[in-house]
């Protein structure tokens, strides 16, 4: 009979697992892009969505520890799906996920969506890439 051996995973393997996987939802390219490159240099996995419907499409495929969802989303053939119902939906589909919510509102102006919703943080453009570094950082503690 054949011997089975087990081996432990590479090491690139489990430094992956201690990877957060970050979703980023943005219809601007640029925005998207400059969010992603600035957290995919601090070596976590990161997705990225043009509107509601196609990150809803990833969350069925991955599981996201922290999403960060502007609230200005276009509508997709004629069905709007908005910042706040996709951290309505996200918050649905993983509980324990942290969101970080991004638009031109005040602060004030959106704080009772905030605490409904269970918004890790909201942030008014323009960002600071230091500043979102930094609460992705305070999120993985």
């Amino acid at each position: 009979m054949g011997e089975i051996v087990l081996q432990s995973a590479p090491a690139e393997f489990d430094q992956k697992s201690e990877q957060k996987r970050i979703l980023i939802v943005d219809e601007d390219l640029n925005s998207r892009e400059g969010l992603r490159r600035w957290l995919v240099g601090d070596g976590h996995v990161i997705e990225t969505a043009v509107d509601g419907w196609q990150a809803i499409r990833k969350m069925k495929e991955f599981r996201f520890d922290i999403a960060i969802i502007d609230l200005d989303l276009p509508a997709v053939r004629g069905v709007a799906v908005n910042g706040w119902d996709l951290a309505r939906i996200s918050r649905a589909y993983n509980p324990r996920i942290s969101i970080i919510v991004i638009g031109s509102e005040t602060p004030t102006a959106v704080k009772a969506q905030l605490e409904v919703l269970k918004v890790s943080e909201f942030l008014e453009k323009p960002i600071s890439p230091g500043h979102l570094k930094l609460l992705v950082r305070r999120i993985e503690q």
